[in-house]
């Protein structure tokens, strides 16, 4: 008994290493080679259970979805000799799992394949084509910051002809070529990821962008100082208006007090005149009589008289 329960582990063992060496699983996604002895006999495209020669035959999991791949920037030049920096990515799969395994082997030989026909396909259209078809896609009008940038962009403007797009499409058929029939692969879609000026390049660029940039302040410096010329030259008609009409009014007002004054005056004058011929008289001492002033006058000047007797005082009304 117990030796007949030994028999039936033992067999029960060996049938699960017979079915883990002759079963395996494709998942979704996935498709695998059979190879047997190294030299591939078989494919599975359909995920799910199948059976293999145990302990002869491999299987070999290749991927049935897309894969990335995204090379590195290249340093290239453009047909109207612009160095630029070019990153481009791209999508591929494999859709002749046979032909694949034996061209490539595994995906990993696969992107290196890609690295060489995609960098070699970008270098050999982008110098076919101007930076600004590789940059843009159509000739939609820009926006800029201001005008006088939009007519400096508007004056050197380049007609684009193809465009990113088709530079792209030309990109991935150029890529293409030979692919499925050499490796089994398929390149779906190829993209512009950055384009970049190299660096002496964009370092130029940057000077010109700031001289423009200063031109334009310049421009705009000038337009504000014409037009502060114009307010100051406005304000100061306004003002020499104003301080026209000022002084015009002032000596209208000082015409009138001297009226008045002399009015009152030549008033005063007829009620008392010895009066004002006594502070007439005053005003003349005051201006003639100075200090180490000489005077040479006749006994019978009044001038003399009124020096020698200044208790005189006027006849008639007193102030």
């Amino acid at each position: 008994m117990r030796t007949t329960v030994i028999i039936i582990i033992i067999l029960v063992v060996l049938a699960a290493i017979f079915a883990k060496a002759s079963l395996y699983v494709v998942q979704e996604g996935q498709q695998a080679v059979i190879t047997q002895f190294g030299k591939p006999v078989n494919v599975v495209t359909d995920p799910g259970l199948n059976f293999k020669t145990p302990f002869i035959q491999t299987v070999n999991r290749l991927e049935k979805r897309l894969l990335p791949w995204d090379g590195d920037p290249e340093n290239m030049q453009t047909r109207d000799k612009k160095r630029i920096f070019i990153d481009v990515w791209a999508r591929w799969r494999i859709v002749d799992p046979m032909k694949f395994f034996q061209a490539v082997r595994t995906e990993q030989w696969g992107y290196k394949i890609l690295d060489d026909l995609v960098d070699s396909a970008v270098r050999d259209v982008v110098a076919r084509y101007n930076l600004i078809e590789v940059v843009r896609s159509s000739n939609r009008e820009l926006h800029y910051e201001t005008k006088e940038l939009a007519e400096d962009a508007a004056a050197g403007r380049e007609v684009i002809t193809a465009g990113r797009a088709k530079m792209e499409a030309e990109i991935l058929q150029v890529a293409s070529t030979d692919l499925k029939e050499r490796y089994g692969m398929e390149l779906t879609v190829v993209h512009v990821k950055r384009i970049n000026y190299i660096e002496n390049v964009r370092l130029q660029v940057y000077r010109r962008m700031r001289s423009e940039r200063l031109r334009i302040a310049q421009l705009f410096e000038s337009e504000a100082k014409e037009e502060q010329n114009r307010i100051l030259g406005r304000m100061r008609k306004e003002l020499d208006v104003i301080e026209g009409e000022m002084a015009q009014k002032s000596a209208e007002i000082r015409g009138q007090a001297d009226a008045e004054v002399i009015k009152i005056a030549a008033e005063g004058y007829s009620k008392s005149p010895e009066f004002y011929e006594f502070l007439r008289s005053l005003e003349a001492y005051k201006k003639t009589l100075r200090r180490g002033t000489r005077l040479i006058l006749s006994s019978d000047n009044k001038f003399f008289r009124q020096l020698q007797e200044p208790s005189n005082k006027p006849k008639g009304n007193k102030p």
